[in-house]
C-alpha cells in the first residue's frame, strides 16, 4: 500500500490531529556517509535530512525536535512526491557521525493549520554497523583507492607545508569534516559496499591524530569562531589549522553564485581570517562537486590548498595517503578555476538562482529556458588563455612533491600525423608521476581561433628519483583541424602550426612549428544543426564579452520545429526474402547474417513494443534498475536490464563506489579509466546488469551545472579520450555501455524545455568534438539524447544529430535511446522518425505503443524507420550476447 492509499484512510478533517507518517515500531536507519541524504535531488533545503510526511499542513514556527535531550534543527516543506505533502526534515548530518550508534528522536509540539497539535512521538533512530572490506573485491577496491589518490589535485603548497609529518594532530575547524562528500546526487550517487570517509580514514591512520575537541565543537554543523579555549588547546596541540570546504552537487538542481554555492560563507570567511591570524600554517580542503571561487586563497594567504573531488567509496583514505606522503599527488585540473564567477564567459547567459531568483529544478512545470552560447568556441582555458585573463588557477594544473624534467627528443612529421617523444625525468627527492601535455597554436586567419589547445597527454608511470621514461605521443592530423561553416568542411589552413610541450598549459616550455604549405579539406560534411539566425559570438577581434541579453525565461514554448531534411531507412527486401520460418533469437546468434530476417519477420506491434522501454525499477517491485527490455512471446529475447552508474552501478544492492567523472578525468590516466570501466562492467554483470548508462560527457560549460561533477572536462579532447577508455574497458567485460547526454545538456534548470542556441561550428569543435573523440576511441553499443533542445529542435527527435553527425558521419552502428521521460517535453513520433530506438522508461501497457502504430498505420512514420531501428537495438543485443 503506498502513502496515498494509506492516507486516504486516515481522518484529515478540521478537528482531526497531524499525524507525522512513520513507524515508531521500526528504528530509523541513518547512513553517516550519504551526506546529502535521498531528498536533497528533490529540494536542496533537505540537505543531511531524515524526512517524514506530515499528514495535514503545519504552522510554521511550531514544533520542536531533539536527539537524546539536545535540540536539533529541522525543516518543514512541501514536496511532491506521490502528492503534495508537507515534509518534516530533521538534520543528522555531523550530529551523528559514529558507526553502530543509538539515539531518540523526540518530535513534538507541531499545530496543523487548523490550530491542532500533534501527539508528541518517539522515534529510535540508528546509524549504520562499520562494514569491513571484503577479499572477493580486493583488485577492484585497489582500483577505486588509485583512481581517488590520482584524481586529487595538489594547488598550492608554500614552504612545503605538505606532506605533514608522522604524528601531526589535525585541528579540523569548521562544518566540513563532517559534510565530506564522496559522491555526487542523482545519477551519479553510488551505493558502495562500504565507505571511508575523511574523519573515519584520520582515526584509523598510524599517521595522524584527530583533534577530537575541536571535531566535537563543530558537531551542531555551524561554521562559527572557535572561542578562545578552543584556539589555545587546538594551538598547543599543532600549528597548523585545517578548514574543509564542500559542495554538493548533482542531478535535478543547477547551483548559484550566491555565498555557500560558487562563492564562499560570510561565516567561512571569517573563520578563514581566525585561522590566518592564529596559526602558523593554514591548509585548506577543497571537496567540492564543481570549481568555486579563488580569491579567499590570496586573500587569507592559505599555505596549501589540495583539490579532493568527490572520491567514491575510498575518499577519505586517498586524501589521507596524499596528506602523509604515502602517496604522491599527480593529479591535473580538467577544467580552469576563475577567481570570480563573472569572470566566466558562460557567466552572463547561464540561469543563475542569485539574488532572489526562483531555484529552477529539472521538472518544475511548464517553464521555458533559452540559452545562448555567445562564447562560442571560447570555453574554459580557450577563452582565459585566448583574451589573456587571469585565473585562480589554469587547466592542466597539479603540483607534487617532486620535480620533473621534461625534454622533447623527437618529432616526426608524416602526412597523417605527428609524432613526438618526450623523455620525463623525476630530478626530485620522492616517486611520483607526471603528465606530458601537448597544445597547439593554429594559424590565425580569416577563421579565429582559440590561442591554444589541448591536442594529446600521457601520464607517466611513476617514477623513482633519477629515474626517466620516454613517453610516445601520436597527434592524427585531424585534431589539429578547423571547421569552416561556409564550407562545411574540416580544414587545415595555410600556415604556422605550433606545438607546444609541457605539463600545464601555463608551463609550455617546448615549442616546435609545423608549416602546413597549403589549405588541405580533412573531411567534407554537410551543415547540419544549424541555428536559425546569427548569434552574435564572441571574438578576439571584438572583445564583446556576453551579455546575456537572450537568455534566460521565455514565455513562448520552444523546441517544436523539426529538421527538414529526410534521410532515407533501410528497405528490408533481403530480410524479405529469408524469411521462411519464425527466427528465434538463439538461432540469430549462430547466424548473424539472418538479422534483417529477424526484424523483418516482427509484426508492427511487436516492432511498436520493443521501441519502448518496458518500464523502470525504481519502485517498490524493483531492485533499482532504470529499464528493461520487453520481452514478446515469440523470438526469446534475452533480459536486458539497464542501470545508472557513472560511479557505480546505481542500485540498492550495495557494489564498488568509484570517484566521479571529474576526479576520474582529474588522474589524466586513461589507462586508469579504462580499468575503471572494466571494474564497473564485472560488478554490473554479478548483478545481471545487461547495460551501464555510462559514461556521462558533456562540457564543463559553466561550472554551476548540476551535474558537473559527473562529466569530465571542460576540453572535448580531454573528455571524449577519457570516456572512451572507460566505455572500452566497461564493454570488455560484456556490458553495454552508453555516451550521455547527447547533445549540450549542459544545465538542470528546466532541463526538458532548456534550449542551448549554438553556431555549428561551436557544435563541431566542442560540444559534439568530445563525442567524437570518444567515438574513435570505442565505438559503444549505444548513445543517449539529451532532455534540451538545440537551435529549435529537442536533442531525442533530431535527425541532424542523429542521422547525421552521429550515423552518417561516425559511422555509430549502436542504438540510440532517449533520456527518461523525454517524451513529457517531446514528441514519440518524431523520435521514432528521427531514427532515436528506445523510449524510456516507458510502460508495460500501450500508453506508448498505441500512438506509434497509429502513426504507422496513418502513414506519419515509415514502418521501415521503425523497423531500422529495432535492428539497431536488435544488432546492438548481439554484439552483447557475443562479448559475454
Amino acid at each position: 500500500m503506498g502513502y496515498e492509499d494509506i492516507l486516504a484512510t486516515l481522518k484529515l478533517g478540521k478537528e482531526d490531529k497531524p499525524i507525522l507518517f512513520c513507524n515508531p515500531a521500526e528504528p530509523v536507519i541513518y547512513d553517516i556517509n550519504d551526506i546529502d541524504g535521498q531528498y536533497y535531488m528533490l529540494d536542496r533545503d533537505m540537505g543531511g535530512c531524515i524526512a517524514f510526511p506530515f499528514t495535514k499542513h503545519i504552522r510554521s514556527g511550531t514544533g520542536k525536535v531533539t536527539l537524546d535531550g539536545k535540540k536539533v534543527d529541522f525543516v518543514l516543506k512541501t514536496m511532491a512526491i506521490g502528492m503534495d505533502a508537507q515534509w518534516l526534515g530533521i538534520r543528522l548530518c555531523g550530529v551523528m557521525k559514529d558507526y553502530g550508534k543509538k539515539g531518540m528522536l523526540e518530535i513534538s509540539g507541531f499545530v496543523d493549520i487548523d490550530g491542532n497539535e500533534m501527539d508528541p512521538l518517539t522515534l529510535t533512530v540508528m546509524t549504520e554497523e562499520q562494514e569491513e572490506p571484503n577479499k572477493r573485491y580486493f583488485q577492484h577496491e585497489e582500483i577505486a583507492l588509485q583512481a581517488a589518490e590520482e584524481g586529487i589535485v595538489l594547488l598550492k603548497n608554500e614552504e612545503q607545508t605538505l606532506p605533514l609529518k608522522k604524528g601531526e594532530v589535525l585541528n579540523f575547524f569548521g562544518r566540513g569534516l563532517s559534510e565530506f562528500r564522496v559522491c555526487a546526487v542523482g545519477a551519479g550517487k553510488i551505493n558502495p559496499r562500504y565507505t571511508c570517509g575523511l574523519r573515519e580514514a584520520i582515526q584509523r591512520s598510524d599517521d595522524f591524530n584527530l583533534n577530537q575537541d575541536v571535531d566535537q565543537y563543530y558537531s551542531d554543523g555551524v561554521d562559527r569562531l572557535p572561542s578562545d579555549e578552543v584556539l589555545e588547546k587546538a594551538r598547543k596541540k599543532s600549528k597548523k589549522a585545517f578548514m574543509l570546504i564542500s559542495r554538493a552537487s548533482g542531478e535535478n538542481y543547477d547551483n548559484s553564485s550566491e555565498r555557500g554555492e560558487f562563492s564562499l560563507t560570510e561565516d567561512e570567511e571569517n573563520l578563514l581570517k581566525c585561522l590566518r591570524e592564529n596559526f602558523n600554517s593554514l591548509i585548506v580542503i577543497l571537496n567540492v562537486g564543481y570549481p568555486i571561487e579563488t580569491e579567499f586563497i590570496g586573500k587569507y594567504n592559505v599555505d596549501a590548498v589540495v583539490y579532493n573531488g568527490f572520491g567514491g567509496m575510498l575518499a577519505g583514505q586517498a586524501l589521507v595517503n596524499v596528506l602523509s606522503g604515502k602517496v604522491n599527488p599527480s593529479g591535473k585540473l580538467p577544467d580552469t578555476w576563475s577567481l570570480r564567477y563573472e569572470d566566466i564567459p558562460a557567466s552572463k547567459n547561464f540561469y543563475d538562482c542569485v539574488d532572489g531568483k526562483q531555484r529552477i529544478g529539472a521538472n518544475d512545470g511548464d517553464i521555458w529556458v533559452n540559452t545562448v552560447y555567445e562564447e562560442d568556441i571560447y570555453v574554459g582555458y580557450r577563452y582565459f588563455e585566448s583574451f589573456e585573463k587571469p585565473v585562480g588557477f589554469p587547466f592542466g594544473y597539479g603540483l607534487s612533491y617532486t620535480e620533473f624534467k621534461l625534454e622533447v627528443t623527437n618529432i616526426k612529421y608524416e602526412e597523417n600525423q605527428i609524432s613526438i617523444e618526450v623523455n620525463v625525468e623525476n630530478i626530485g627527492n620522492c616517486a611520483g608521476k607526471e603528465t606530458v601535455q601537448v597544445y597547439v597554436s593554429k594559424p590565425q586567419t580569416e577563421l579565429e581561433k582559440a590561442r591554444l589547445e589541448l591536442v594529446a597527454f600521457e601520464k607517466t608511470m611513476c617514477l623513482e628519483p633519477e629515474e626517466n621514461q620516454v613517453v610516445s605521443i601520436v597527434i592524427p592530423k585531424s585534431h589539429l583541424s578547423s571547421y569552416y561553416e561556409t564550407s562545411a568542411a574540416y580544414v587545415l589552413e595555410e600556415g604556422k602550426y605550433v606545438l607546444w610541450v609541457g605539463n600545464c598549459i601555463k608551463n609550455l616550455k617546448f615549442s616546435m612549428t609545423h608549416i602546413q604549405e597549403k589549405y588541405q579539406v580533412i573531411k567534407q560534411v554537410k551543415n547540419r544543426m544549424v541555428p536559425d539566425s546569427n548569434i552574435e559570438q564572441m571574438r578576439v577581434g571584438n572583445m564583446c564579452f556576453p551579455s546575456g541579453e537572450h537568455s534566460g525565461i521565455v514565455e513562448k514554448q520552444i523546441g517544436t520545429k523539426h529538421r527538414k531534411e529526410i534521410y532515407p531507412c533501410m528497405d528490408f527486401s533481403k530480410g524479405m526474402e529469408q524469411m521462411n520460418h519464425t527466427i528465434s533469437f538463439e538461432e540469430l546468434k549462430n547466424n548473424h547474417g539472418l538479422l534483417e530476417a529477424f526484424v523483418t519477420q516482427m509484426n508492427l506491434e511487436t516492432l511498436a513494443r520493443i521501441a519502448i522501454c518496458a518500464k523502470d525499477g525504481w519502485g517498490m517491485d524493483g531492485i533499482g534498475e532504470a529499464g528493461k527490455l520487453y520481452q514478446p512471446d515469440a523470438y526469446n529475447l534475452p533480459q536486458f536490464m539497464v542501470a545508472d552508474g557513472n560511479s557505480g552501478v546505481n542500485l540498492r544492492i550495495k557494489n564498488i563506489g568509484m570517484p566521479s567523472g571529474a576526479t576520474i578525468c582529474a588522474s589524466f590516466n586513461r589507462e586508469l579509466s579504462e580499468k575503471i570501466g572494466q571494474v564497473i562492467g564485472e560488478e554490473a554483470k554479478e548483478l545481471g546488469i545487461d547495460l551501464i548508462l555510462a559514461p556521462a560527457l558533456n562540457i564543463h560549460r559553466n561550472p554551476l551545472n548540476g551535474r558537473q561533477p559527473e562529466y569530465f572536462s571542460e576540453d572535448p579532447l580531454l573528455a571524449g579520450i577519457m570516456a572512451g577508455y572507460y566505455c572500452r574497458g566497461l564493454e570488455g567485460t560484456g556490458i553495454g555501455g552508453c555516451y550521455k547526454h547527447l547533445l549540450a545538456n549542459n544545465a538542470e534548470t528546466s532541463r526538458k524545455r532548456n534550449q542551448s542556441i549554438i553556431s555549428e561550428r561551436a557544435i563541431r569543435e566542442i560540444y559534439f568534438r568530445a563525442f567524437e573523440y570518444a567515438l574513435e576511441i570505442h565505438q559503444p553499443v549505444s548513445v543517449m539524447t539529451a532532455y534540451n533542445a538545440v537551435n529549435g529542435v529537442f536533442t531525442s527527435e533530431d535527425a541532424d544529430l542523429i542521422q547525421g553527425l552521429l550515423r552518417a558521419e561516425c559511422e555509430f552502428e549502436g542504438f540510440v535511446m532517449t533520456d527518461w521521460e523525454s517524451y513529457s517535453s517531446a514528441d514519440i513520433i518524431e523520435m521514432q522518425i528521427a531514427g532515436n530506438t528506445w523510449i524510456t522508461p516507458g510502460s508495460e501497457d500501450d500508453t506508448f505503443t498505441k500512438p506509434i502504430v497509429e502513426a504507422v498505420e496513418n502513414g506519419r512514420l515509415q514502418e521501415n524507420r521503425l523497423r531500422e531501428n529495432v535492428y539497431y537495438f536488435m544488432k546492438a543485443l548481439l554484439k552483447l550476447q557475443k562479448t559475454k
